[in-house]
């Protein structure tokens, strides 16, 4: 088997003005925890909590989706996350590390953050610009900025927009030009918050396909936000659900994804082909079991049977 080269962690083998290593084989270190909430809180002026108390961890390389209704906490929780707020109490590491004032600019170097909006974080002229623009900020050589541009476009497939300006950019464009400037910089952990929130059907799966390729090819830790809970298979391994600032489940986007009654009291939807099946089986007074989570599942399980017909 042909093990595909990883970006070794910045934080541990690239400092600024050292250049770039590269990782042969990945699967020979052992994982680690890359990103922890210990009994995390925080609320407002109004004192509402907006988490409370939450504890998780996640491990290098894993593609983790945390979902819940709007008001749910999950977006304080990333800006938490990312050393954005300060926690009422409770505290976050990455990497080991606790995140404080002292830690910040070495946590910095290892977690990327990508807005819900991409307009709020690229502010350069042209692509080019704003993707060298972490880079440099960190202190690399001219030729190690150029170096470290050129990959993150070729991994983004961003190379014909290096020389387009900004604001002629689609909505799509300026999410993966946003995320070719995190990888850049080389931040192992990258936190996306609603990644796909107003993108069309098409630029969803180019970023789908890029979300991918950047945690399984490239060995990135991911933790993202989204409401669409059919792309939740698509790009994440385990999910995170949250109600009224708690996490109240952590389990396999399969386990929590076909648990029908745990969506509904978080308000969440499932997937159209899940719930398909789950009311079905319902219908014909049978125990929901082997609830498939995507079309292409539905088919592989289901369709050469003849079972499936009439879905919507």
């Amino acid at each position: 088997m042909v093990v595909k080269p990883k970006i070794t962690p910045i934080s541990a083998c690239c400092l600024p003005g050292e250049g770039s290593t590269i990782n042969p084989n990945p699967a020979a270190a052992t994982p680690q925890i890359a990103l922890e909430a210990e009994k995390l809180s925080f609320h407002y002026g109004d004192e509402t909590d907006a988490v409370d108390r939450v504890d998780f961890r996640i491990m290098e390389g894993e593609a983790v989706a945390l979902c819940g209704h709007n008001g749910s906490g999950k977006t304080t929780l990333m800006k938490l996350l990312a050393g954005l707020l300060k926690p009422a109490q409770g505290l976050v590491r990455v990497s080991g590390v606790e995140l404080n004032l002292r830690s910040s600019r070495e946590v910095f170097r290892t977690v990327g953050l990508l807005f819900q909006d991409p307009q709020n974080q690229l502010f350069c002229n042209e692509v080019w610009e704003d993707i060298a623009y972490g880079p440099r900020n960190m202190g690399f050589s001219d030729a190690e900025v150029k170096e470290r541009v050129r990959l993150a476009l070729t991994i983004t497939e961003t190379e014909h927009l290096e020389h387009r300006p900004i604001h002629h950019l689609s909505g799509g464009e300026m999410k993966r030009v946003a995320l070719a400037g995190l990888v850049s910089m080389r931040t192992p952990v990258l936190i996306l918050d609603e990644p796909f929130n107003g993108l069309d059907p098409a630029s969803s799966t180019r970023l789908v396909a890029l979300i991918r390729h950047l945690t399984r090819d490239h060995g990135y830790t991911m933790l993202m936000t989204t409401h669409q809970m059919s792309l939740v298979p698509e790009v994440a391994d385990r999910m995170l659900v949250m109600q009224g600032g708690r996490l109240i489940a952590d389990g396999s986007v399969r386990e929590l994804l076909t648990n029908i009654p745990l969506l509904e009291q978080a308000r969440l939807e499932p997937p159209s082909i899940t719930r398909y099946f789950y009311k079905k089986a319902l219908m014909e007074n049978r125990k929901p079991e082997r609830l498939p989570l995507t079309l292409d599942e539905a088919l592989k399980w289901y369709g050469g049977k003849g079972r499936l017909s009439c879905i919507f």
